[in-house]
């Protein structure tokens, strides 16, 4: 008998992966835990032990686009001083990622963690407004992230550039 890539253990990870493959490569609607069955080489069954549903998997790869898409925010921010140049990388950081991985992102919109503004980014702000002088309430982060999910409901194709966003919430924190 063959060895496969993986033990037993470590099948649930294997599940996983090869979801956020499919994800990325047909988008959630089409994602099939029998086809990952039968990519891993394992029974339905094998599956279905460690994700009952397809929600269940589904639920577990949102967790992992929501961590990714946290760090890919919080990436290099702080590689400066200056809450402008933050604010920059963390619009480039989730423009990036929008384009790399537009099915995630896609999914992402559909769930609830977009009702929750990233830390990273209300702490930038909360910086940005200290450089300046002005006082950057929640509602503040609210509205910015608003902009930036709008901006990601357009999609990758759209001709909202780094500039234009930057500029936008700068205006909105004014």
């Amino acid at each position: 008998m063959t060895e496969l890539p993986y033990h037993r253990e470590n099948l649930a990870a294997a599940i996983q992966q090869q979801a956020r493959k499919q994800l990325d490569q047909v988008g959630a609607e089409q994602l099939s835990l029998r086809q990952i069955a039968r990519f891993l080489a394992v029974t339905p069954a094998a599956v279905y032990r460690h994700f009952p549903d397809k929600a269940s998997l589904l639920a577990a790869l949102y967790t992992e686009i929501v961590d990714e898409l946290t760090a890919t925010l919080r990436a290099n921010i702080l590689d400066s001083a200056d809450a402008t140049t933050m604010l920059r990388q963390m619009v480039t950081n989730l423009m990036t990622y929008a384009k790399q991985s537009p099915r995630a992102v896609a999914f992402y919109l559909t769930g609830a963690a977009t009702a929750t503004v990233p830390v990273s980014l209300t702490t930038v702000l909360t910086l940005y407004g200290a450089q300046r002088g002005l006082a950057v309430t929640p509602e503040t982060g609210r509205t910015v992230w608003t902009l930036l999910l709008g901006i990601l409901v357009q999609g990758p194709g759209a001709e909202l550039g780094v500039d234009w966003t930057v500029t936008q919430i700068e205006k909105l924190v004014h």
